[in-house]
C-alpha cells in the first residue's frame, strides 16, 4: 500500500505539470543592480531594495545597497515583478518610491539601474516647469524641532537675499523677503530663489525660532536644507542714551568641535562665535572650543583665524545629540617679499584723485593700507571700534553691527558706500558681511554728517558714512 501510494504520488505529479510549466519553474537568473543619487551624483548607499512577484505578493525580497549603491537580490525564478527600493532621503524630499517592471524568462543576468530624480526634476515637479529657469532654483526641506526632531506644522521660514538694482541715475539695494509656511505636513519648499547668491534663512514655530543662517543654491538649482528651531531666552545689553538696547540669543545647550587647517593642523586662537549670541570664544592649543549657554536649533557659526579665509557655517544645536563642529579652514595666499620700488603718484582715476583731496581735508577719519595692514583685522567693525564717535554693537544676524551718533541724542545707521556705490544699511545683512577685510584697500569714516562730503551725503541726512574702497593692496 505505501509503494502503490507513493507511485500514485509521482504519477499524479508528472500529469499535472506540464514540460513548458517545468522549464520556467526551473529557470533562475541573478537580479543585480545599482540606486544612482543624481543630487550628488553618486551611488546611494544604505537604500533598501525590494522586489515582489506581480502574481503571488506573498513572494518578495529584500536586500541593502552597499557603499557604492549596487545591490545583489541573487537568483530570481521566471517571472513578472515589481522593484522598488526606500530611503530616508526619499521620505525627506516627499518623494514616492519609484518602481520598475523586471521581467524574467532566462537564465541571463538581469541589471537594473535605479535613480534618485535630478535636482532639476524636483525642482520643476515643485514649482512647475515655466517657472524653473537657468537663474533661479528651489530650496526645499522640512521644519523640525530641536528638541525631538519632529516636523513643526504651520511654521514660518522667512528668506530673504540682496539684489543690486542698477538703474540710469543710481544703483540701490533691493532685498527680496518670502514668508513660506511649512504646512500640514511640516514641508518648506521655496522657488524662484536666485543661484550662486547668499540667502539668510530664520524659522519661527509658535514659541520656537531658529537664528539667521545663510545657504547658498548650487548651480544645479536645488538644494535640500531642514531647519530646527527650539526655544529660545532673550537678554538685553544694557545700554547707555548713546547706545542701542540689543537683544541676543540665549539658552541651555552647548557646541563643541575643532578648528584645523586644509593640513589637518589644529589652529589655536581662533575667534569662534555663534550668530546672534554674542557668546564667542577662542581655540585651544589642539584646535578645540566649546561655546556654552547658547539656544538650540539651527544657527550660523562663525570661524576667523589670522592667516585663514573665514568660515561662516550653519549648525544645528539639537537636544538628545552631542552637538558638534568640526571647521575647516583655508590658508590665504603666501606672499613672498618684494623689492620696494619709489616714484612718484600719478593719479589715474578721478577717484583716486578725489580720495587725495579728502585725505588732504583733514576731516574725517582715513584708513589707509599701513594701518589695516598693521592692525590684520578679522572683521571690517574690528577697524571701527577705536573711532570716536562709531559704536560696535553686537547684532541679532551676525557679530557685530555699526552705528553712529546723531545729531541731537541717540544713534543712527552710517551711509555705507563701497567703491563710491551707496549700499543699503540693512540690519539683516550687518556690515561685515558686505565686505572681507581681505578685500579693503582704505576706507574714510564721517561720524558727523556736516564734516561728510557732498557726495557721500545721498543716504541720510542724520548721520555720518563709511566709505570702503576695495582692492589688491600694493606690495612691500
Amino acid at each position: 500500500m505505501r509503494l502503490a501510494a507513493v507511485v500514485s504520488v509521482l504519477w499524479l505529479s508528472q500529469v499535472s505539470i506540464s514540460p513548458r510549466a517545468k522549464a520556467q519553474t526551473s529557470v533562475l537568473a541573478p537580479v543585480t543592480g545599482v540606486v544612482f543619487d543624481s543630487l550628488t551624483m553618486r551611488g546611494l548607499a544604505g537604500a533598501t531594495v525590494q522586489i515582489v512577484s506581480a502574481s503571488d505578493i506573498s513572494w518578495s525580497r529584500s536586500v541593502a545597497t552597499d557603499a557604492l549603491g549596487r545591490f545583489d537580490l541573487g537568483h530570481v525564478p521566471a517571472g513578472t515583478y515589481v522593484l522598488g527600493y526606500f530611503h530616508a532621503k526619499l521620505d525627506s524630499l516627499a518623494l514616492a518610491s519609484p518602481t520598475l517592471r523586471v521581467d524574467v524568462r532566462t537564465p541571463r543576468p538581469v541589471n537594473v539601474r535605479l535613480a534618485l530624480p535630478s535636482a532639476r526634476a524636483i525642482a520643476s515637479s515643485v514649482c512647475g516647469r515655466r517657472t524653473v529657469r537657468d537663474s533661479t532654483g528651489l530650496l526645499m526641506g522640512y521644519l523640525r524641532g530641536a528638541d525631538n526632531g519632529m516636523p513643526r506644522l504651520n511654521g514660518v521660514v522667512t528668506v530673504r537675499w540682496s539684489e543690486i538694482v542698477i538703474e540710469k541715475t543710481s544703483i540701490r539695494r533691493h532685498v527680496p523677503t518670502v514668508d513660506a509656511s511649512s504646512g500640514p505636513t511640516g514641508l518648506v519648499a521655496v522657488c524662484g530663489i536666485p543661484l550662486g547668491t547668499p540667502v539668510l534663512l530664520q524659522a519661527a514655530s509658535v514659541n520656537d525660532s531658529s537664528g539667521a543662517f545663510e545657504v547658498t543654491i548650487p548651480s544645479s538649482g536645488f538644494l535640500h536644507r531642514d531647519v530646527y528651531v527650539a526655544p529660545v531666552m532673550r537678554t538685553t545689553v544694557a545700554a547707555t542714551d548713546s547706545t542701542p538696547e540689543t537683544s541676543l540669543l540665549r539658552g541651555e545647550a552647548h557646541l563643541r568641535g575643532r578648528v584645523v587647517a586644509v593640513t589637518g593642523r589644529a589652529i589655536s586662537d581662533a575667534r569662534v562665535m555663534l550668530w546672534g549670541t554674542g557668546v564667542e570664544t577662542r581655540t585651544n592649543e589642539d584646535g578645540a572650543f566649546t561655546l556654552t549657554g547658547l539656544p538650540g536649533g539651527t544657527h550660523t557659526l562663525d570661524v576667523r583665524a589670522v592667516g585663514f579665509s573665514p568660515v561662516q557655517r550653519p549648525v544645528d544645536i539639537v537636544s538628545g545629540t552631542q552637538s558638534a563642529a568640526d571647521v575647516e579652514l583655508l590658508n590665504l595666499g603666501i606672499m613672498l617679499d618684494t623689492i620696494r620700488v619709489m616714484a612718484q603718484r600719478v593719479y589715474t582715476s578721478r577717484k583716486l584723485a578725489a580720495f587725495e583731496r579728502r585725505l588732504k581735508s583733514g576731516f574725517g577719519h582715513i584708513i589707509q593700507e599701513d594701518e589695516i595692514e598693521r592692525r590684520n583685522p578679522m572683521y571690517v567693525s574690528d577697524l571701527l571700534r577705536t573711532i570716536p564717535g562709531v559704536i560696535v554693537m553686537p547684532s541679532r544676524y551676525s557679530s557685530d553691527d555699526v552705528h553712529m551718533r546723531a545729531i541731537y541724542r541717540g544713534y543712527c545707521r552710517p551711509s555705507i558706500y563701497i567703491d563710491g556705490a551707496p549700499i543699503i544699511n540693512d540690519p539683516s545683512f550687518p556690515l561685515n558681511n558686505l565686505v572681507s577685510t581681505t578685500e579693503i584697500r582704505a576706507m574714510e569714516v564721517y561720524t558727523r554728517s556736516l564734516t561728510t562730503p557732498m557726495e557721500f551725503r545721498g543716504m541720510t541726512t542724520e548721520c555720518g558714512a563709511i566709505v570702503i574702497w576695495t582692492g589688491p593692496r600694493r606690495k612691500r
